[in-house]
């Protein structure tokens, strides 16, 4: 995971909400990709291709932590 506390300096800097409101609108979007893009590995594996469907799940696990981190790191803005 990604480290989340800043200096104090930083810290006491406001973030405009419109910018949390389009990072929050961002992160939505990525979800959604990644929702929609569920059947994929299906085909995939019907298709008896399992060295891409072992790729892809790889793959998924590395999205699924970011967006995870940037899951955190809104709600630690929203916070604020």
């Amino acid at each position: 995971m990604q480290d989340i506390n800043l200096n104090p300096e930083v810290q006491s800097i406001a973030i405009p909400e419109s910018i949390v409101n389009v990072f929050a609108q961002s992160l939505r979007a990525n979800l959604e990709a990644l929702m929609l893009d569920a059947d994929l590995p299906l085909t995939l594996f019907e298709n008896q291709e399992y060295e891409q469907v072992k790729i892809y799940l790889q793959t998924s696990i590395l999205q699924m932590q970011y967006l995870l981190n940037n899951v955190e790191l809104l709600d630690t803005l929203q916070k604020k």
